[in-house]
């Protein structure tokens, strides 16, 4: 029985070559065992993989020996039952990213092409460079991105042409959209979406469908065409995607402009889904939507109960350093420290965005001509973040003891 080891929503995975035919065991030229040596070495295989090992088990010692097991059954038994179904598994215990599994997956797509793995090996090719193209985005490192895409998009589309009756074609057809989404191109990934509506109306992806192309349109600046899709979504019930859904109803309504609808929604979302993220990021997000109305006791308030509720969201340093910024703006010095200081002292937050509070505080305390603390803050930052923030232009990095000693010759 097939037994798919890829599980991922919204999205995609993995391919390689090679093929030779080995000699049974100790140099003997006698094949008149091969087939029953063939079925030894993948029971004993199996018997060391149960139950089946995962790829981030603690337990490296038992996945070394999984992993050799499975390779010795395809390197030795090329022309048995079991060589595909050998290679897929030693590949789903190598990270998806390797190039040593891409290598696997493509031996079973080219020397294999009729094993009932050969759609899940393209799949997984496919998903694997989608994720790096993701990576790279987060990273920065833009030059290869596309490249990532198109690769994933290829393998996609050449897994829906060979294998339309796959179980992987309904999902690898909508993350052709997301390839497309990735690269920036809305315009193609919206017309991809649009026609997998009518098509997979009766399929689970639908939801997913409506939302990303909700996605979309937010990010079109279509608010209203966002909202329709959100609201489809929202009342679908799905239990993933309606909390998100119902969130992008008041990102919309901020990115438009409307605050006093977006706080409205938002309240919403936290009534609705307040064990979710989506419920989490809520009450920053009023916090943010209070400042733009110019309410800033509401917004200070909103967001400091915010990260009293949730101290490990990810919004929440975020959230800390613009309590910072709403009192500074408007002259609360003491509290502007207290808020930045608190994000300087807390080691769960990144470093760089604790250093950039540290630095926050020596300046205000400069600006404002108290040149005793403004050392006293430079002298802590250079203590507790010896090392530079990672943005080379940072005006943090441009605090040294040359700066420091220059401030205790002005204040003489």
């Amino acid at each position: 029985m097939k037994k798919f080891i890829i599980a991922e929503i919204c999205v995609l995975l993995a391919l390689a070559g090679g093929f030779w035919l080995g000699r049974v065991t100790g140099g003997s030229t006698s094949y008149e065992d091969y087939y029953d040596n063939a079925d030894k070495a993948w029971a004993a295989a199996k018997a060391l993989d149960e139950p089946p090992i995962e790829l981030d088990s603690p337990d490296t010692d038992r996945l070394r020996k999984v992993r050799a097991a499975y390779r010795e059954v395809f390197d030795k038994y090329p022309d048995s039952l079991w060589a595909d179904d050998a290679i897929y598994q030693l590949a789903s215990r190598i990270p998806r990213t390797d190039e040593e599994a891409f290598a696997l997956f493509r031996r079973l797509i080219n020397n294999y092409p009729d094993s009932e793995w050969a759609d899940d090996s393209m799949y997984a090719i496919a998903f694997a460079s989608y994720k790096i193209a993701e990576e790279l985005k987060q990273t920065g490192t833009l030059e290869s991105v596309n490249s990532y895409y198109d690769r994933a998009l290829a393998l996609y589309n050449q897994l829906i042409a060979l294998y339309p009756g796959s179980d992987l074609s309904d999902q690898a057809q909508f993350n052709t959209a997301m390839c497309y989404y990735g690269k920036d191109e809305l315009n193609l990934a919206l017309s991809t979406l649009d026609t997998l509506r009518e098509p997979f109306r009766s399929s689970p992806l639908l939801y997913q469908i409506l939302y990303v192309t909700g996605e979309i349109y937010l990010k079109k600046q279509e608010y209203e065409n966002a909202r329709v899709e959100f609201t489809n979504v929202v009342d679908s019930g799905d239990p993933d995607l309606a909390p998100l859904a119902s969130f992008g109803i008041p990102q919309s309504y901020l990115a438009e402009g409307k605050y006093q609808e977006a706080l409205e929604g938002y309240q919403k979302v936290i009534d609705l889904y307040s064990d979710t993220k989506a419920g989490q990021d809520a009450y920053f997000y009023m916090g943010w939507a209070y400042e733009r109305l110019e309410k800033y006791d509401e917004a200070i308030a909103q967001l400091e109960k915010g990260i009293q509720l949730y101290p490990r969201n990810e919004n929440a340093a975020n959230a800390q350093v613009y309590i910072a910024q709403i009192a500074h703006r408007n002259k609360d010095i003491t509290t502007a420290v207290d808020a930045f200081q608190k994000v300087a002292d807390n080691a769960i937050y990144d470093y760089d965005t604790r250093r950039a509070a540290q630095y926050s505080i020596g300046k205000i305390y400069e600006d404002n001509g108290d040149t005793d603390l403004a050392i006293v803050a430079y002298e802590k930052l250079l203590k507790n973040f010896p090392e530079p923030h990672k943005k080379a232009s940072h005006l943090s990095n441009n605090i040294t003891e040359n700066h420091i000693q220059s401030l205790r010759s002005t204040g003489l």
